[in-house]
């Protein structure tokens, strides 16, 4: 396949790096779906497609470590807030 032909991976690469939370992992997974799709088909990523298919995975990692701090913060929180308005 021709180089022209390739997905624009760096756009959901750096765009699942940005919005690391939910979105993040799902503009992460859909870069690496079509990079996936891509080489299955017989290509070969190179270039700003490399790049973006590896900061998609590093975009899915860091929404998942975002996402599992902040509900971790709010179940925190929340204990916090209630342990403190019961105290009057």
């Amino acid at each position: 396949m021709e180089q022209n032909n390739q997905p624009n991976l760096l756009v959901f690469g750096i765009l699942s790096i940005v919005f690391s939370s939910i979105v993040g992992i799902i503009l992460g997974a859909i870069g690496r779906s079509k990079g996936k799709k891509y080489i299955q088909a017989g290509g070969t990523l190179t270039g700003a497609a490399k790049v973006g298919y590896i900061l998609s995975l590093v975009g899915i990692i860091l929404g998942i470590i975002v996402t599992v701090y902040v509900i971790i913060m709010a179940i925190v929180a929340g204990g916090a807030a209630a342990s403190y308005s019961g105290s009057f």
